[in-house]
């Protein structure tokens, strides 16, 4: 099996049951062992988390952070790293040239499994920054999925409610207001574009909710199964 890399902390209870998760799925298929993770927690200030989600601002303060656990990674002994948070994947490119192992992307990996699914159209929940940024759109676009997104007010507040997850203050309120928002996006499925919401919120009655980071979480199991990993946990101060 190969060695996987988690750039984490982004935020930690998402890392927490990413790790728990992809640990449980390779269980399923290989019983004879569990496969070779390390994990780097990217050391956020919060004050500069909370602008970037709520406000969009303060992105440049992160490339660094991204880039330094990346070179840890593979320093490590990382065959591949993964990035369990959809807004700094607008950083992907710089991050994927800054080491010499692959980054799987949660945008092109949700991409292709749309375009599995055959998705006409998809409501997209995300944190402000991703929906600015239009990390989605483009790609989803170029298949011919249309997206639709909350309008201000309604994206104001899941920017607040994200921020709330990662401070870990959420509560009933934050999945009911959530609901709301998700009813007024009439689509094929709802695409939950931010790695956080998935704690707060996974099924619909009327729905079909599809959660990033499962999508992630999948390819990260296919890519460690693959095999031909080193298996060899170098020395970082190398």
């Amino acid at each position: 099996m190969k060695t996987l890399g988690i750039i984490g902390g982004l935020g930690p209870e998402t890392t927490a049951n990413f790790y728990m998760e992809v640990i449980s799925s390779c269980a399923k298929i290989n019983k004879k062992s569990r496969p070779s993770i390390l994990i780097t927690n990217v050391p956020v200030e919060l004050e500069v988390e909370e602008k970037f989600i709520k406000h969009s601002k303060g992105k440049e303060k992160y490339l660094s952070w991204l880039i330094e656990s990346a070179k840890v990674l593979e320093k490590g002994g990382a065959d591949f790293i993964v990035i369990p948070c959809n807004s700094v994947h607008i950083f992907i490119d710089e991050i994927r040239k800054a080491v010499n192992i692959p980054v799987l992307s949660i945008v092109e990996e949700t991409v292709m499994f749309l375009k599995r699914k055959r998705a006409k159209n998809v409501g997209l929940l995300a944190t402000p920054f991703t929906i600015k940024n239009k990390l989605f759109d483009s790609k989803l676009k170029e298949i011919g999925i249309k997206v639709r997104t909350p309008d201000k007010k309604d994206q104001d507040k899941i920017g607040e409610i994200i921020n709330r997850i990662l401070q870990r203050t959420h509560g009933r309120k934050d999945k009911k207001d959530l609901e709301k928002i998700i009813k007024k996006l009439p689509s094929d499925f709802i695409l939950l574009a931010c790695t956080d919401l998935q704690l707060l919120i996974q099924k619909h009655s009327k729905l079909r909710v599809l959660d990033t980071t499962q999508i992630l979480e999948e390819a990260t199991v296919r890519e460690i199964l693959k095999g031909g990993g080193n298996n060899v946990i170098r020395n970082r101060t190398n």
